[in-house]
């Protein structure tokens, strides 16, 4: 819903260089673990296709757009991959769960284009559009920073970097007769631009007051800088929703009482206005493009794919996923393999890490990071990180790691770098999404994963 979509051209760009890098960049690896090994590897490696993985992040992306967890766009999301995971084989189930309510809010221009953003629920919130010209205004916590004339104006500020202030900032424009308040998201510490965020209110108002991403107050800035800007506010309270799950089963050649399992898994919902290109429809197009290759292989382990609703929301997909679970289903776990944010563009995020929440090695960060030296790609590296759907299982003892393009302070590791259009409108196909990142993500992932459902490979220290 942003205001242009710049992603067809790009997106033709991208595949002509997928197409023309191949697996440059890849010195001929010493095959450290047997010839056998490396045949394997690239039984994989020859077959999973960039091209093909940011397919299915256009469309989930571009086609679908925003994927706020629990609403009609997620649901979008959800047939798609099911249809997708149907159609190579595969028996799909949808799996339900509660989430809270949802309060969206939408910013209309004249030329027709719309913006999502987040509306305060002790806000005004109509169908009815709310009509008005633009105002931008730097301050607001006192009634001198408002211009005169400003009755009437649908009013932009930076939000102030408290909830108290910014809250003062909503009394002082309502108090000079603005019809609408919408407060601009501020850039992060570690220069990350702003996401959507959702007001938190004590009084209740009159007028619409929604919460927007840092880049939109910008453009909303920029806009009114070179004349008049009329926009229309419309906003909704959703209820009663439900996300969902999407759960692919592949069974193993043969299945016993001991026969172990194994789960890639990839959130598919994004957060409030963010198109969501590399958080994470990139991890669903590789979980889609590993399942297309992986169709016509036998493999000696329970391989399910899954893509989880709701991440965003608190990981509220994975946690109900492996609460479902019994503990005779949780011991056969043997590996989640986790995608998300794999084909980030950003010059500062320059390897691909197997991340666990407390840095500890499992069968997952050590079948990725051999598949990584196998094929002799130095991207991947072990790290700590504790804030994706790997975290569920990891809770629950079961071994998983996070796969995610950063960049980390060699002197502080818990200082890392992740894209500043990271939960943005400009997470997009055009100006975040790298082919040959997808390409390395497939690679060293589809490999590692590989090598744990094709034999038995004793389970390592936690």
């Amino acid at each position: 819903m942003v205001v242009k979509r710049k992603g067809s051209k790009v997106f033709a760009s991208l595949l002509a260089v997928s197409i023309a890098f191949g697996s440059v960049g890849y010195a001929s690896a010493e095959n450290t673990n047997g010839k056998s090994s490396y045949a394997h590897d690239q039984k994989v490696v020859a077959r999973v296709d960039a091209n093909r993985a940011i397919e299915h992040v256009r469309y989930l992306s571009e086609e679908i757009g925003t994927r706020p967890g629990g609403l009609e766009a997620e649901k979008r999301s959800a047939d798609y991959i099911a249809k997708t995971l149907k159609g190579y084989g595969y028996d799909v189930e949808y799996q339900y769960f509660p989430v809270a309510d949802q309060y969206i809010a939408n910013v209309a221009f004249a030329d027709g284009n719309t913006w999502e953003m987040a509306a305060a629920p002790n806000g005004k919130l109509s169908t009815e559009a709310v009509k008005g010209q633009v105002l931008y205004v730097a301050g607001g916590t006192n009634l001198s920073d408002f211009p005169s004339g400003t009755a009437g104006k649908i009013i932009v500020m930076p939000r102030a970097d408290t909830t108290a202030g910014y809250r003062t900032q909503v009394d002082n424009a309502v108090k000079v007769g603005a019809k609408g308040v919408i407060l601009q998201s501020l850039v992060g510490s570690r220069g990350n631009y702003g996401q959507t965020f959702n007001p938190s209110l004590t009084t209740n108002y009159d007028v619409p007051v929604y919460g927007s991403a840092f880049i939109q107050g910008e453009w909303l800035k920029e806009q009114a800088a070179k004349g008049p800007v009329e926009i229309s506010l419309t906003a909704k309270h959703y209820s009663n929703l439900q996300s969902v799950n999407v759960i692919a089963t592949k069974a193993p050649k043969t299945k016993t009482t001991k026969t172990k399992q194994v789960i890639l898994g990839a959130h598919h919902d994004s957060v409030v206005g963010a198109f969501g290109a590399n958080d994470n429809a990139s991890g669903v197009g590789l979980m889609l493009e590993i399942a297309r290759v992986y169709k016509g292989y036998n493999t000696e382990k329970e391989l399910k794919f899954i893509a989880f609703g709701s991440e965003e929301r608190g990981l509220l997909g994975s946690r109900y996923y492996v609460d479902q679970l019994t503990q005779e289903q949780r011991d056969s776990i043997e590996a989640v393999f986790v995608p998300d944010m794999v084909a980030t563009n950003y010059d500062k995020a320059k390897n691909l890490y197997a991340m666990t929440p407390n840095g500890s090695t499992n069968l997952v960060t050590d079948s990725a990071i051999s598949a990584g030296a196998r094929l002799g790609n130095s991207d991947i590296l072990p790290g700590t990180f504790g804030s994706s759907d790997h975290v569920p299982f990891h809770n629950a003892g079961i071994p998983a790691a996070l796969f995610i393009w950063m960049g980390i302070d060699s002197w502080d590791p818990l200082v890392y770098h992740i894209e500043k259009v990271y939960h943005t409108p400009q997470d997009t196909i055009a100006d975040n999404i790298s082919a040959e990142r997808m390409k390395s993500a497939l690679d060293i992932i589809g490999a590692g994963l590989f090598s744990t459902v094709r034999k038995d490979v004793p389970a390592l220290n936690k």
